[in-house]
């Protein structure tokens, strides 16, 4: 009797490495919207308003998931040659799933009464 192959895990990091603001960044400028600004806080801090949050009823952010954006394996090889795939960019490939979130009506640098005709036609 033959046994099932072992599933096996593949390290597939990109020609990249981004931090959070710069995929906010990109994700505000394909979608037209305001960037997010979030506040940086000592890892303890966070964990533990985590840990607070998880009172609530409604999701929220976890500690689990504090603890894994401190986790850095940006040094680590990656396995793309055993899949046969070349990585790209991800500014390459965003545009094609973020285009849906763009803002509807893009005025940033129009007055206001042009604005207001453009909203209330």
């Amino acid at each position: 009797m033959d046994l099932p192959p072992q599933p096996t895990l593949y390290n597939l990091p990109g020609p990249r490495t981004y931090t959070y603001e710069q995929i906010f960044e990109l994700v505000a400028s394909l979608t037209y919207n305001k960037s997010y600004e979030g506040i940086s806080l000592p890892k303890p801090i966070a964990k533990f308003i985590a840990r607070v949050a998880q009172l609530a009823w409604w999701p929220m952010i976890s500690p689990d998931e504090v603890e894994r954006r401190y986790i850095s394996d940006s040094d680590a090889p990656g396995d793309w040659e055993k899949l046969g795939v070349e990585p790209e960019a991800l500014e390459l490939h965003a545009i094609k799933f973020l285009r849906q979130y763009r803002a509807p009506y893009v005025a940033y640098n129009l007055p206001w009464f042009v604005y207001n005709l453009i909203l209330y036609q």
